[in-house]
């Protein structure tokens, strides 16, 4: 940011904000959730609230369900009428939640479009209508530990019946929760915001969502980008296994395919096979321990997610090497010493590449690499700054000060309330996270701290509530609902995914079909790696009633122009998913960018740059360039240049 932005920024933080009208009566426009990016300015940069829409369709005059939203406003004054709406993973993913990843990917779309984002119904914010608070207070304190969740975070078998059946007896509709439902409100989140035509841009569930638009809400759809793709019509549970599978398959071509690396380590995937089989049978030794299958490709894995990091593939064939040799394993500690990822470069990599300087053009080096610490350390400080002067505006004119000052003051009374007896933070968690359904009143505080809180901080808790106006009241309730959320939210993001893959892809998969994929894998060995995921999905969806669609397994068929992007490193979404996602497709365009994991655009900036020129232009004809232009320098250890 430069000094007139800082100028600009605080501003419209400092000064009264301005909270544009709702564009329709079914709007509400609320406070963002936090953490904002540093630079945005709410009412004007970035608008968050809720769209009102029926839970069942047939019955327009029942009950409405509110759907949270973002806009990140156009950093053009003169930007285009037709915005880039972001559909969220998952299923169940909150992109509300995370504004700040959101603002950062889609960074490129924004210097002409507004971005819009809205966590679906049964997902994230949204996820309201579904929550089964009695259940989920009941086992607050086992819900907030590891051994809470499954495998994988998904909730445990016992705890998703005692869900399902509290929401059965309210006569909540499960089975309205879908992504065809999702589809449908879409277009009516969007015109609501006052949007007409719109471009769709999903990633991982997204993707499904994309493709279910298409098929069966696509008015106003102008163009659509599906990155990871996961076509509704794949059995994507049953491939569990093969997602690894291919991954390995991708780094066995891509090193064939390069002379330097070929020569150095021929027969790669016949490495990797026997390492994984000595892995298996306890014959692999590292730093005297010996490592399991998923230790051993971990390093291929884990790479999916590393996408502000720099890439680990350039060292995958060397470090396995490493592990069937047995011996002079250079790139195994490497790898191993840094947890599998590669920092950033930093100012040792800087002085190394400035070695062969001379004496004045090193010093200009040092005085650069000065000058650009001091810089990274005001940024840091600037956003620091800017997040206390938002919590303290947010205390002062929502909350209210009362309000703040009570959850403090609580927060600290009951780490010593509790400190010695587990049964009482069983019992003040399962009560606080109770209210976040009460209707708020001082009775209600008065209570919760009458029952868990003693002696003078007692008095001083009762004494803030009496003092509260009904703002901070309801400040303090909206405290309640944002912590109790927060704490769910492991188990709340598993929930939300088993409502629609229990519903809707467990009829189309089993353990028989996934033991069938696993025949045709290349290499076999892996599979253990995804034998506990495939289960626990598989248990975890017993309580739930499926429900088939004549239509969900059948290819979307649509000329709507379409990029259908696959990452060759995906482990969640394979990269063959994007080109089975446009069998039907008239109008799309296929592209597989290398050294990506799930969702290009977070890995590749020309990802981003083709995106922005597609939605420009969606009939727009691309080459390869994107692909092409990403290079990998395999690591060649000193060992394996030995003649």
């Amino acid at each position: 940011m430069d000094y007139g932005q800082i100028l600009s920024l605080i501003s419209g933080l400092a000064g009264a904000p301005e909270v544009p009208p709702p564009p329709s009566p079914n709007v509400s426009i609320q406070p963002c959730p936090r953490a904002l990016p540093v630079y945005e300015v709410e009412g004007k940069t970035v608008i968050c609230g809720t769209v009102r829409v029926p839970e069942d369709r047939s019955k327009p005059d029942g009950k409405k369900i509110d759907i949270q939203y973002v806009v990140l406003k156009a950093e053009s004054p003169f930007p285009e009428p037709d915005p880039v709406v972001y559909l969220e993973g998952g299923p169940g993913g909150s992109a509300v939640k995370d504004i700040l990843l959101v603002d950062k990917i889609f960074k490129p779309f924004r210097k002409r479009r507004d971005v819009v984002t809205f966590d679906q119904r049964s997902a994230g914010l949204s996820g309201s209508s579904v929550n089964c608070y009695a259940a989920m207070s009941a086992s607050a304190l086992d819900l907030m530990t590891p051994g809470g969740l499954a495998f994988g975070g998904i909730p445990k078998p016992d705890t998703i019946k005692t869900c399902v059946d509290e929401l059965k007896a309210a006569d909540v509709p499960l089975e309205l929760y879908n992504t065809t439902e999702n589809a449908r409100d879409v277009s009516l989140v969007m015109s609501s915001l006052g949007y007409k035509d719109h471009n769709l841009y999903g990633i991982s569930y997204g993707t499904k969502l994309a493709l279910e638009v298409m098929r069966s809400a696509p008015a106003g759809v102008r163009s659509v980008i599906i990155d990871g793709v996961a076509p509704p019509w794949v059995h994507l549970y049953d491939s569990a296994a093969l997602k690894n599978d291919e991954v390995i398959h991708h780094l066995v071509e891509q090193c064939a395919a390069d002379k330097a690396c070929n020569d150095h380590f021929p027969d790669l995937g016949k490495v990797i096979n026997e390492v994984v089989a000595k892995a298996a049978a306890g014959e692999i030794m590292v730093q005297g321990t010996k490592i399991d299958v998923e230790t051993s490709i971990a390093p291929i894995l884990l790479r999916n997610g590393k996408y502000n990091e720099r890439p680990t593939t350039r060292y995958l064939p060397a470090y396995m090497y490493e592990l069937w040799r047995g011996k002079e394993m250079p790139t195994v500690e490497l790898l191993s010493g840094m947890n599998f990822s590669i920092a950033a470069v930093g100012e040792a990599d800087v002085r190394a590449a400035a070695a062969g300087l001379n004496g004045e053009q090193k010093y200009i080096v040092e005085q650069v690499l000065d000058g650009a610490a001091v810089a990274a350390r005001g940024e840091i400080g600037i956003t620091r700054s800017v997040a206390a002067l938002r919590n303290s505006l947010e205390g002062s004119r929502q909350l209210g000060p009362v309000a703040r000052l009570f959850d403090s003051e609580l927060s600290a009374a009951m780490v010593e309330a509790v400190k010695a007896d587990k049964e009482q933070v069983r019992s003040a968690l399962a009560d606080y996270t109770a209210m976040q359904t009460a209707v708020p009143s001082k009775d209600v505080l008065s209570g919760y701290v009458r029952a868990h809180v003693k002696g003078s901080a007692r008095d001083r808790l009762l004494a803030l509530i009496d003092s509260m106006s009904p703002a901070e009241l309801e400040g303090s309730f909206a405290i309640i609902r944002r912590d109790s959320y927060s704490a769910f939210n492991k188990f709340l993001s598993g929930w939300y995914l088993d409502v629609y893959a229990c519903q809707e892809d467990r009829p189309y998969n089993s353990m028989e079909g996934y033991q069938a994929t696993m025949a045709r894998m290349k290499y076999p060995g892996v599979a253990p790696v995804s034998d506990g995921l495939a289960k626990a999905f598989i248990d975890s969806c017993a309580a739930f009633g499926m429900h088939e669609r004549p239509n969900w397994h059948e290819p979307v068929a649509s000329d709507i122009p379409t990029l259908s992007i696959g990452s060759l490193f995906d482990i969640q979404t394979p990269a063959s998913w994007s080109q089975v996602a446009v069998e039907k497709l008239g109008n799309a365009q296929l592209f597989m960018i290398p050294e990506s994991g799930h969702g290009a655009l977070a890995y590749q900036p020309c990802v981003g740059e083709m995106g922005v020129a597609f939605v420009d232009n969606p009939s727009h004809k691309f080459g390869n360039t994107c692909a092409d232009s990403i290079r990998i320098d395999w690591h060649i250890p000193a060992w394996a240049q030995k003649p």
